[in-house]
């Protein structure tokens, strides 16, 4: 700074002492009701937009893609994942049949609710989507099963059951030909839970379908569209204890063994902001804690501290406003500003508080010492909000808005920060004035830490900089970037650790691509190509709803219904007569027959389970005998009529055709305007980074504008990378101009950008030696380091001029403790952060943490080594 312009700031300074601060309770006053005014109006008219979908340009390719595949097909566009999975195909199919109608009923939370192959259509032919040699195979199974199926259709008792099992097992007639293991061992399994009183239900569609678990058997979905509002801080809470309260009521009795967990993006945001709340709050308070020890220690005065936090607790509010005004509402990332604010804020007012300390203890008189703090400080603070304030400004004209909204509120709360620094904060220092201890003798000599020693070693710390600096540039070809918002969310939550478990496999893998065609030439070239790709497990499309070799198939269940029609039409429902305890005396007599002949493991298993069951009925009284047999024979033969019944509608089926297919199915692969949508499914563990990076890189070979939530989230991620490379290019050119035109000399420019530039190498280096890829969250560290190193550079340097002139020790000055105790407090602010659960969050906090601890050792020890540099040269 000029002489002239340094005259012209103390005479500004000094009659804004006289004619503004000399009054501290106006100033106080007008303070508490302009921030109280601020509060009311923020709570009021700010909102929150957590749809992360919005916070970057809509513009851009791959933005444009993913909102042309949204309206073409909004049913798919923020829905919640019901995963539901019972033991047997029976429970998962009530299970899903009454969530879907108890979620239904509730309009006002939930939009819609769709369950794949639902419905008269999929009921009515199944079997055509079977392959043509598994049809075959079930056919020939369900042929055999056919005497079975007469002969307990003449009498649907647990006595005709065991009467037919009895007969077979003595004579192992010819024609009887199915397996009866299996059933056996279903029968032996209900007969354990009888004896154990736990409810049970045999599958008969295990028995007979060759298909016995798995998706579409014993795992099924429901996609559910919630009602969302957007301006509340958990948009789906309300649509997620909706579907909360509806798992609680279905879950219990005979469903209490089926599982239901939640996924996609919706629960998955919804449990990531209740994870960060959760985690933020605690650390809040840890660093509340740390920082006030701090400060404690810093400034040995209750009232020092009183006033940094009223200057930042108004601060913030103003801040706030400021950002309810210009913007209107905060988003992911713009609510970070906070993060910034309490970070920036509290090193401008340490570095007040500190000079002020330090002419106080002088024997300085409280005014002389406010007025010389406002002269000492005033000009670097300004500096420093203005080179900070440009660092955040730049991200304005990038592609990511979100980060952009975060530089307009942020770099103006810089000003505002400083607004406070110079205005509250000496008002309430006059209030409150310090008053100057007892003389204490001086200590001779002093300490490692309060000394001169950065610029006595000055040569080997020098050397070992620039050794580190080699070594860190080499470090920086490993830096690794992780694009998987899933990774940075809190593992143990119940929406990742099962959107986890559906990547693992091809058929359920969430995280599936999308490419639109316009007809269906063009859908099966795009098929073929992406079929061919080794990445690819399989494609779907409208055109899959219609089966190949339906003549085939549908002449193997013509047949089978020939066969099996008249035993299926006339199938009655399970008796509800008492059952003869004679009738399972008879059969286990000859389970005992079988056994003591050396029978095989099955038989023994069924033996042992009927003679503890006989146990139970002799202890018992006659009407818990009958109700014990009962059960038994409800859990056995009670689900066989609606298998049969399913079984009987699967044969009725017909040709299929594009003209025959359900319009909510066709809705769904082919939109309004004739867009075909095609499905892809990778074949590898998208758990894997590179797998889905792969996934992503191949499927665009073949299509370009291939979309959906994989290419968004690899492209945010780069486009986040180039919003951060252009802001870090344009604060840092800017800043540079600045500091040229302001301190006038390129040398002194050069030294204060310093730590920033070695910061920066160090920190993007130790996060290939810690292992902490960058990712959406840790990323936002970057404007924090830029401005802190900024402004602790500005500082070191603009002590640096005084202590060549006087006998000082450069560590035991103001502004070095006011770097040293303003950077402990930010870096205990974040670092609790690295303790939260959210990985991000977490991974955010150990870079800023990382960062700044370099960034404070840049500017107390390599800042001065270098400065000698510049002392020799002018000597």
């Amino acid at each position: 700074m000029s002489r002239t312009a340094e005259n012209l700031f103390i005479r500004v300074v000094h009659w804004w002492e006289e004619n503004f601060l000399n009054r501290p309770w106006l100033v106080t006053l007008l303070f508490l009701i302009a921030s109280g005014f601020t509060l009311q109006y923020t709570m009021e008219n700010l909102k929150f937009d957590t749809n992360t979908a919005d916070m970057i340009s809509t513009e851009l390719p791959f933005q444009k893609n993913r909102i042309k595949l949204e309206k073409a097909f909004p049913q798919d566009v923020s829905t919640i994942i019901l995963l539901v999975e019972g033991k047997t195909p029976e429970e998962t199919a009530d299970a899903v049949k009454l969530i879907g109608e108890k979620l239904r009923q509730n309009r006002t939370e939930i939009k819609s609710v769709h369950i794949p192959d639902e419905g008269e259509f999929f009921a009515r032919n199944g079997l055509l989507y079977l392959d043509l040699e598994e049809l075959e195979d079930l056919s020939a199974q369900l042929a055999n099963a056919q005497p079975f199926i007469g002969r307990i259709s003449e009498n649907n008792s647990l006595g005709g059951l065991l009467d037919i099992l009895g007969e077979a097992l003595k004579a192992s007639e010819e024609g009887f030909e199915i397996e009866l293991n299996p059933l056996l061992e279903k029968i032996r399994e209900a007969v354990v839970a009888t004896s154990e009183g736990k409810p049970y239900r045999l599958s008969w569609q295990q028995l007979m379908l060759t298909r016995d678990e798995g998706l579409g058997v014993t795992k099924r979905f429901i996609n559910i569209t919630p009602v969302l509002n957007f301006e509340e801080l958990l948009p789906a809470e309300k649509a997620i204890g909706a579907i909360d309260k509806v798992l609680a009521e279905v879950l219990q009795g005979d469903l209490a063994d089926v599982s239901v967990r939640k996924t996609g993006e919706v629960v998955l945001e919804h449990e990531e902001m209740q994870t960060v709340g959760t985690g933020v709050s605690i650390a809040s308070v840890a660093s509340l804690i740390l920082v006030s020890a701090t400060l404690w220690v810093a400034y040995r005065s209750f009232k020092l501290m009183f006033a940094t936090f009223v200057a930042l607790t108004m601060g913030l509010i103003f801040s706030l406003g400021f950002a309810t005004v210009a913007i209107g509402q905060l988003n992911l990332i713009s609510i970070g500003f906070a993060v910034l604010f309490i970070g920036m804020g509290d090193a401008y007012s340490s570095h007040f508080c500190l000079r002020y300390r330090e002419l106080v203890l002088r024997g300085v008189s409280q005014r002389e010492a406010l007025r010389e703090t406002l002269t000492s400080t005033g000009s670097s603070l300004v500096l420093c909000s203005i080179t900070a304030a440009t660092g955040l400004y730049a991200f304005i004209p990038t592609n990511y808005s979100g980060v952009a909204e975060l530089g307009i509120i942020a770099g103006t709360s810089m000003f505002i920060a400083l607004a406070t620094t110079f205005t509250i904060l000496p008002a309430l220092l006059k209030i409150m004035p310090l008053r100057p201890p007892r003389r204490r003798k001086e200590k001779k000599g002093a300490s490692f830490l309060s000394s001169n020693w950065p610029i006595r070693y000055a040569p080997s710390i020098r050397t070992a900089t620039v050794v580190l600096g080699l070594i860190s540039v080499g470090l920086l070809c490993d830096v690794t970037v992780d694009f998987n918002p899933i990774n940075l969310r809190d593992p143990n939550t119940e929406s990742v650790k099962t959107f986890k478990y559906l990547l693992q496999f091809e058929d359920t893998s969430p995280m599936t691509l999308a490419s639109l065609a316009r007809s269906e030439t063009e859908v099966k070239a795009k098929k073929t190509a992406f079929e061919s790709l080794p990445t690819v497990d399989k494609v779907v499309s409208i055109f899959d709803f219609i089966p190949e070799n339906q003549d085939e198939k549908l002449a193997i269940i013509s047949d089978l219904s020939l066969i099996m029609g008249p035993q299926l039409e006339s199938f009655p429902p399970s008796t509800r007569e008492k059952v003869d305890p004679q009738v399972i005396e008879n059969f286990h007599q000859v389970l005992r027959d079988r056994a003591a002949a050396g029978e095989n493991g099955v038989i023994k298993a069924l033996d042992e389970a009927l003679t503890q069951l006989r146990t139970r009925l002799e202890t018992a009284d006659e009407s818990t005998r009958q109700a014990m047999l009962g059960r038994l024979q409800d859990s056995i033969l009670g689900p066989l009529p609606a298998t049969i019944a399913n079984l009987r509608e699967s044969l009725q089926a017909h040709p299929i055709s594009m003209g025959t297919l359900p319009p909510d199915l066709k809705n769904r692969w082919v939109s309004a305007d004739g867009l075909y949508r095609l499905q892809i499914f990778p074949n590898k563990d998208l758990n894997d980074l590179e797998n889905l990076r792969e996934f992503i890189l191949e499927a665009q070979k073949v299509d370009k504008n291939v979309t959906d939530v994989p290419v968004a989230y690899l492209e945010s991620m780069n486009e986040a990378i180039n919003a951060f490379q252009q802001a870090f290019g344009i604060a840092f050119i800017a800043t540079t101009i600045l500091l040229l035109l302001i301190v006038r000399n390129l040398k002194d420019t050069l030294l204060v950008l310093l730590p920033l530039l070695l910061a920066s190498l160090f920190t993007a280096a130790s996060t290939v030696l810690f292992d902490i890829p960058f990712n959406f969250a840790n990323i936002i560290a970057l404007p924090l380091l830029f401005g802190l190193g900024v402004d602790n550079g500005i500082h070191m340097a603009h002590r640096l001029h005084y202590l060549h002139s006087n006998d000082e020790n450069l560590l035991s000055t103001s502004e070095a403790q006011g770097i040293f105790y303003g950077s402990l407090t930010t870096v205990f602010s974040f670092g609790s952060l690295a303790f939260t659960a959210h990985q991000g969050t977490a991974s955010m906090g150990m870079i800023l943490t990382i960062g700044l601890m370099l960034t404070l050792i840049c500017a107390l020890v390599v800042l001065p080594a270098f400065s000698t540099l510049r002392v020799s040269h002018r000597r």
